[in-house]
């Protein structure tokens, strides 16, 4: 069989968390698919290198996305296996995207959340109006199979867009073995570069206000008021969208002392990032999967969520739950965590044991009994 994949999200530098998971998918594929070929399909005016996926057969487009999707808007031609010039069996586009289907072959979507539509206000005007431009209803309807990273996103397709059950797969993500609870060496090295403060809470995750970072600040705030104590906040992740206020906070003189936004961190060196943290904090409005959470429990460090959309389902009863509307809920979760070593060291344990229950393998295998049922 062979398998058409839409990888034209990846042709940048810094991947995003849905690059992040098409990389490590597509990888974890190739471990335990020895019978299908993978046709991977890029495009762009720059064509980037991806040593991690160089088992599967690559095909460019060299013409500039932004005309690309014009051409796919104006026209809807051509149809995406075109580009492969050769029969395809399968497509499988691990993201939303600008493009036109066959009707002739069977398709594979996976959507990560559905907070486009549940919280357009979250959004920048361009990005609902690329949300838009993908024509998402038509994706849902043409594709033979739709893959959820989570039962509540799963639920949230078959209640805000009609998806039929069966037509739905909940297959988790899983975790990169470099995110363990084992100190390593460079830690340290990762630690002075990155100009780490001795004590601090984290986040991870595009600058965004679907992230409710500014409640983060004044949650962290309060903490430090009430207990004197020189907790900092460090937040690694690139700046998005509609992200001014948070910007506008950061520059008054009362948190430039301990907030700390890294930008971009290589994957590299998330899990010493982890490892470092007292505590990583996850306090979004909504999330597809949480990936953050998941890799600070695989990493030893315990968590403080959201009892939000998918949260409560990753982290299972192995973080404190909070209200992201309350940031009164947040400080008092700081407290309970960081004043009790007991505390601290159930969530750590529960963690541990919590993250077992994922890896890539599994999502990979899963995901391949999709195709091949499909096939």
């Amino acid at each position: 069989m062979r398998i058409l994949v839409d990888i034209r999200h990846l042709n940048t530098e810094k991947p995003s968390g849905v690059g992040e998971y098409t990389i490590h998918l597509l990888r974890a594929l190739f471990d335990i698919d020895k019978n299908n070929e993978y046709v991977l399909l890029s495009s762009g005016s720059k064509k980037h290198r991806l040593p991690e996926l160089d088992q599967g057969t690559r095909i460019h487009i060299p013409t500039p996305n932004k005309l690309l999707n014009l051409q796919t808007l104006l026209l809807h031609h051509p149809v995406i296996n075109w580009h492969a010039r050769e029969p395809i069996d399968l497509i499988f586009l691990p993201n939303l995207n600008i493009t036109t289907l066959p009707t002739d072959i069977p398709t594979v979507l996976t959507i990560h959340d559905l907070s486009w539509k549940l919280y357009p206000e979250f959004y920048s005007h361009k990005m609902q109006l690329w949300h838009k431009a993908t024509r998402p209803n038509q994706l849902v309807e043409q594709a033979s199979a739709i893959i959820a990273p989570s039962e509540s996103t799963s639920e949230d397709l078959q209640t805000h867009m009609g998806v039929d059950s069966n037509r739905v797969h909940t297959v988790h993500h899983g975790f990169d073995k470099q995110f363990s609870h084992t100190m390593r060496a460079q830690d340290h090295g990762v630690r002075g570069r990155l100009k780490l403060p001795k004590q601090f809470a984290l986040h991870v995750g595009t600058i965004e206000p679907r992230k409710n970072l500014l409640t983060l600040v004044e949650a962290v705030k309060t903490y430090r008021e009430k207990t004197r104590e020189d907790l900092h906040l460090v937040m690694a992740g690139s700046w998005g969208w509609r992200s001014h206020d948070l910007r506008r906070r950061l520059w008054k003189q009362d948190t430039k002392s301990w907030v700390h936004v890294l930008d971009y961190v290589p994957h590299q060196d998330l899990p010493a990032l982890y490892r470092s943290a007292a505590v990583t904090v996850c306090p979004s409005i909504y999330e597809g999967f949480g990936l953050p959470a998941l890799e600070s429990m695989a990493c030893g460090t315990p968590v403080i969520a959201t009892h939000t959309s998918s949260l409560p389902e990753v982290t299972n009863d192995a973080a404190i739950l909070i209200d992201p509307y309350n940031r009164a809920d947040i400080t008092c979760a700081l407290e309970h965590l960081l004043g009790s070593n007991m505390l601290r060291s159930r969530l750590i344990e529960k963690g541990l044991s919590r993250a077992k229950q994922f890896s890539w393998s599994k999502s990979a295998q899963q995901t391949l009994n999709i195709f091949e049922k499909l096939a």
